[in-house]
């Protein structure tokens, strides 16, 4: 499946924000400040957060594949509604969001942590705020309007995201 040209700028544009954000933190913690890691409880949470990240993008993944008419990669053509979708309009960008926190805490440094999530968590809400949402009314009107309405943003209810995640595709 071939990649819209806008998908490609920005994943690019994530890429090099990531290896910055990675680069410049990791030069902080190790030979600017020398500051110690954490205790390994701390970056195994890490690690059990990238594996839950991990579930939900494989999700988002899934659902766009099998429900949103893609032609390019990228690029829904149909509203997906169902499984997590029903508890947070942007699952994916949560999970990259997600990701990169968990990445930094298993890292295990603090200015990494610091750096990667702001960095992250700022570009994941800018972008959706200003390019996707704009996007998605462009695309799907009054229907995007309506699920608008009914489903947050980002912060959905935890457990409804859980629950929809251990879920069959095809009981969705």
């Amino acid at each position: 499946m071939a990649i819209c040209s806008k998908c490609r700028k920005r994943l690019i544009f994530w890429i090099i924000l990531t290896a910055l954000s990675l680069c410049i933190s990791l030069f902080l913690d190790l030979y600017f400040f020398k500051t110690q890691s954490f205790p390994l409880y701390i970056r195994l949470t890490g690690l059990a957060g990238i594996y839950f990240a991990h579930l939900l993008l494989k999700k988002t993944g899934q659902l766009l594949r099998l429900f949103g008419e893609c032609e390019l990669w990228g690029w829904s053509t149909k509203l997906i509604v169902k499984s997590v979708y029903k508890c947070v309009r942007h699952p994916h960008h949560l999970g990259v969001g997600m990701f990169m926190t968990s990445l930094g805490l298993l890292i295990g440094y603090p200015f990494t942590l610091i750096i990667i999530s702001a960095s992250q968590w700022l570009w994941v809400f800018l972008f959706v705020i200003f390019i996707e949402e704009k996007e998605c009314l462009d695309k799907f009107g009054d229907e995007y309007r309506e699920y608008k309405k009914a489903v947050p943003m980002f912060f959905g209810n935890p457990l409804c995201i859980i629950n929809e995640l251990f879920k069959k595709l095809n009981s969705v």
